[in-house]
This record gives C-alpha cells, structure tokens and sequence, in this order.
C-alpha cells in the first residue's frame, strides 16, 4: 500500500456504507486497528465510531487535526482545506458525479444516450470496415 494513503489523523474519507454513504468526512481518531471517530461538521457528518470497511481512503490529509479538535475548529480547517473543491478534481470524485448525473437522467434524456450511441456505434462499425477493406486490397497488391 502506498505509505501516503494510510488510516492517520486527519485524513479524508468517503463513506460508502449505511446512512451516511456517500459523504466525506475527516479522521479525527483512532480507536482501534479496524474503527476510527469520523466528524464532518460541515460536510454533513456527526461526529461518531465507524468501521474501516465502511471507508474509502482519499489521497488528501489534513495536517493540523488532532483528537482534541474541536467540530468548529474542524470546520474552519476543512473550509480553508477546500475538501469538496479538491475531491470533486479526482477520478474517484468525477466517477461520482458522473454516476449521480446518470442516476438522474429522465426516460427521454435516456432514449437520446441510447440512439447516440447507436449512431457512434455504426459510425465507428463504418470505418472500421472501410480500412480493413482499404488493407485487404492493399495487400493483395
């Protein structure tokens, strides 16, 4: 595992279980090797226990945090972090966005992605077919 991506203080984390699934929070303590207190004051996360399992790592890590960080001092710091900003940037942050914005598609707006990849489709079939052709006859020559 890369020694930057570790279960430590202040590290950010997305939920991907239970209630809280799909919200960031921060570390803020260690309770044992396999549960740790999460708190996200304005991220809309209480402070509270959670298993590792239910967390997904991110790369970002807030340096100043400690147990004793208060839920407002945790607020400014994640505010002149830039949480949100900086996770919306990531692969993992836009696979997110672009998942929820497809959850949200109407029936009409999924007809059209339907048809137009049906057309890229044939487009891509069309000339794929026309440099084989062009290879073949090339290489009969």
């Amino acid at each position: 595992m890369d020694k930057d991506i570790l279960v430590n203080l202040g590290r950010v984390v997305l939920v991907n279980y239970g209630p809280l699934s799909g919200k960031l929070a921060v570390i803020v303590d260690i309770v044992n090797s396999t549960k740790v207190v999460i708190d996200g004051p304005t991220l809309g996360v209480p402070r509270n226990v959670i298993s590792n399992k239910r967390l997904t790592l991110t790369k970002f890590s807030i340096p100043e945090v400690t147990p004793e960080t208060s839920s407002k001092d945790l607020e400014k710091l994640v505010a002149a972090f830039k949480v949100t900003e900086r996770f919306e940037k990531t692969g993992l942050g836009q696979k997110i966005k672009k998942q929820d914005r497809r959850a949200k598609l109407t029936d009409f707006e999924r007809f059209k992605v339907y048809t137009l990849k049906r057309q890229l489709g044939r487009a891509v079939r069309t000339q794929v077919n026309k440099s084989r052709k062009a290879l073949k006859a090339a290489a009969k020559k």
